[in-house]
């Protein structure tokens, strides 16, 4: 039953070893005393948001000095603990360098484009359905299936802050209107009460991943292919994404997956054989695979 619910350096290689702040910065090294982030840090707050991907999204804006102060000296403060985020920020810089390099030989004058408006804020809706592992928050937009959240473990306010720091505008499903996401969410929770009454193995539902990092959504995209009933590996997902060593952010991946049980994040295993982690809960995980008949030690 569904209910309605209110560091570059000059050097062309990457450095071996940890990018200390100083060869991060160079020319662009901050002189102000250093400021708590703003908006970055908010967001990187949000449970279930990486700030790796926070920081790694405003890299870009960094390197053209369109960030705030704050959120400039967050970004900083970020990568000094955080060598993956600062060998990004590496390539951004040494990437910045070769453009502005090439600028510099153009013999015609360039009008630079305009920056694109704001990104508009698309509809969310979701509803509260029951399932044999309790209460899940299903939310949908017009272009499909954006969010089940464990509504046993997290408030709405949880869901709705997730939802928002991926660019939607959460709402809650109206019982009088009758849009595309009334439909989707309607679709996913007849599908899921299906798949946990054993009649489905798998679904068929249209996904929609805005918001999530490039590399997230091919690890979810690669989760997806994992048939009803098998297993795989966080190693194995890494190496099918073209990233052999990724294996603990394959897993931080999974962690935050937005979609569970749709993206059968919890038939992905150690490699040995151990559960590993679960965003719902270990014990959920067991119950998931069990009712797929797979029973782990």
């Amino acid at each position: 039953m569904m209910t309605t619910t209110d560091g570059p350096t000059d050097s062309a290689q990457m450095p071996r070893g940890r990018v200390t702040s100083r060869e991060r910065r160079g020319p662009h090294e901050l002189t102000e005393p250093p400021i708590r982030g703003d908006h970055l840090m908010v967001a990187a707050s949000v449970p279930g948001i990486d700030p790796c991907d926070v920081a790694c999204e405003a890299m870009p804006a960094h390197v053209l000095g369109d960030l705030t102060p704050s959120d400039d000296h967050w970004l900083i403060d970020h990568t000094d603990d955080c060598r993956y985020c600062a060998n990004e920020l590496h390539r951004f810089h040494q990437t910045a360098d070769v453009l502005d390099r090439c600028h510099d030989v153009c013999t015609t004058q360039m009008t630079p484009p305009s920056l694109p408006p704001q990104m508009r804020r698309y509809l969310a809706q979701y509803a509260q359905i029951d399932s044999p592992i309790g209460l899940l928050f299903v939310a949908a937009s017009g272009a499909g299936l954006c969010e089940i959240d464990f509504a046993q473990d997290e408030a709405e306010t949880i869901l709705r802050r997730r939802l928002a720091a991926r660019g939607f505008d959460p709402r809650p499903l109206p019982a009088d209107e009758e849009r595309p996401a009334d439909r989707m969410v309607e679709d996913a929770a007849t599908q899921l009460t299906e798949y946990f009454q054993g009649q489905r193995d798998h679904f068929d539902l249209p996904l929609d991943l805005s918001g999530v990092t490039p590399f997230t959504r091919s690890v979810l995209e690669a989760t997806a292919t994992v048939p009803f009933g098998r297993l795989d590996t966080y190693r194995s997902i890494a190496e099918r994404i073209g990233k052999p060593r990724a294996t603990r952010a394959v897993g931080n991946a999974l962690g935050r997956n937005p979609i569970p049980v749709v993206v059968p994040c919890h038939r992905i295993v150690r490699s040995d054989a151990s559960l590993g982690g679960y965003t719902g809960g270990l014990q959920i995980k067991q119950r998931l695979l069990a009712l797929e008949g797979i029973t782990l030690a």
